[in-house]
């Protein structure tokens, strides 16, 4: 028997937590000192970081200091939650319409916060396996961080597709000024498919 290749991958279970930080562009001197000095790791473009156990975690101010030192995008799953952290820079008029979109169910929903100058979105969501199987195999971090660097880029032109999927699955549409996003981009419409709606 012989060994054709070998992968490097975290297997979601009810007792880890997982955490895959990307950074589009490589970072400045000035970043990969900071988060040399926050993480004590080599900095890289990709910085995974796993803990297997109850009560073990990320120091919980670890994603917002990497999301503001040249990381875009955190894709994350723990005891099956998935949650997806967008790092954009800050803009005003962006934000006023995202705000209305903002929205909490049992950890699912959409958020954004503020981190240095950056806006910092934030996705939680479960997903249907099948789907995502079906859309990118086993590998459910890079297909996640794939899809959300679209979403990231339809974002800065102006498209809510996908902040619009997340409010429809986990809140429903009711008397609020969440107005619906029609059509959905390619990259909304495949997270929409992907979420499990219970």
């Amino acid at each position: 028997m012989r060994i054709l290749s070998v992968r490097r991958s975290f297997e979601a279970d009810h007792s880890s937590s997982s955490y895959e930080f990307f950074a589009l562009d490589r970072l400045t001197p000035e970043q990969r000192e900071a988060v040399q000095r926050l993480t004590g790791e080599f900095p890289r473009r990709h910085l995974r970081f796993h803990y297997v156990g109850d009560w073990q975690d990320i120091p919980s101010d670890w994603p917002d200091q990497l999301l503001a030192s040249g990381y875009d995008v955190l894709v994350s799953e723990s005891y099956d939650w998935w949650s997806v952290y967008l790092s954009l820079p800050h803009n005003p008029a962006l934000l006023e319409r995202l705000q209305p979109y903002e929205c909490e169910s049992d950890s699912n929903g959409f958020n954004v916060s503020m981190a240095a100058k950056r806006m910092i979105l934030y996705f939680g969501m479960h997903l249907d396996y099948d789907s995502v199987y079906g859309e990118w195999g086993e590998d459910t971090f890079e297909g996640l961080a794939d899809l959300f660097v679209t979403v990231r880029d339809e974002l800065l032109r102006g498209d809510l597709s996908a902040v619009w999927a997340v409010y429809e699955t986990y809140c429903g549409v009711g008397d609020d000024d969440a107005e619906p996003i029609d059509p959905l981009s390619p990259s909304g419409k495949t997270l929409l498919n992907i979420m499990e709606n219970y």
